[in-house]
């Protein structure tokens, strides 16, 4: 089972993610953002209109950051926070995923940006586990 947690720094959040696979870890670290970002945890309708999202990266790591940034600039410029995220597909430099978002014009967290510092994504006891710091 998926889940995740937050640590507090100065003007950034330290996301903790673990899940039992490279695509739930994904979507996990979508959904962290989106409760991070907003105190509402409704989840869109199955009718409400999807986004697709392909974002291509070097490696791992830095596919998590553009995963992670591409949600904060959707977020910001479609002013919705999206709740609901499914990965279709994911390779070590691909991910292919439909988001849902709701209507958020006050957001509890403005999140500007997803970084490099101290970014890990690691096998953990059977799952695979990352940290990503979010520049707030």
């Amino acid at each position: 089972m998926a889940d995740h947690s937050f640590e507090e720094h100065v003007g950034e959040v330290r996301l903790r993610v673990r899940a039992e696979s490279l695509s739930e870890l994904f979507a996990e670290a979508g959904r962290a953002l989106a409760a991070l970002m907003s105190d509402d945890p409704t989840v869109p309708s199955p009718d409400a209109p999807g986004e697709e999202v392909v974002v291509r990266a070097r490696d791992r790591g830095g596919l998590l950051v553009e995963w992670m940034n591409e949600l904060v600039y959707r977020s910001e410029t479609r002013k919705k926070v999206y709740t609901a995220v499914h990965v279709s597909q994911i390779s070590d430099h691909e991910l292919h995923a439909q988001i849902r978002g709701i209507d958020a014009t006050d957001l509890r967290t403005a999140v500007k940006a997803a970084t490099y510092h101290d970014l890990r994504i690691d096998d953990c006891d059977g799952e695979i586990c990352a940290s990503i710091i979010l520049d707030v």
